[in-house]
């Protein structure tokens, strides 16, 4: 569903990790064969940063932790029961 939602309304994951997904990115970009920038730190550096990726952790633990709540009052429906069909008399 979130996926759905992503697509069809071109909309970023809102408890997404910046950092992580900066360092991802610039992983593939280097695998790929893209120059390395030595001089420049580039957006994946806050990756390194203990205290960003902390707090980043901690800000999606926290949202996992209230969509766990919220979704954990949910019900299953119960099945319903199947017609059976009356014989032609």
């Amino acid at each position: 569903m979130i996926l759905w939602h992503m697509l069809s309304k071109d909309a970023e994951y809102i408890w997404a990790r910046p950092a992580l997904i900066a360092r991802k990115f610039r992983s593939v970009e280097l695998r790929a064969g893209l120059p390395t920038s030595h001089a420049w730190r580039g957006t994946a550096f806050d990756y390194n940063i203990l205290a960003k990726r902390a707090e980043e952790r901690s800000r999606v633990e926290k949202a996992e932790a209230a969509s766990a709540a919220a979704t954990s009052r949910w019900r299953t429906r119960p099945e319903r029961p199947k017609t059976v069909e009356r014989a032609a008399e």
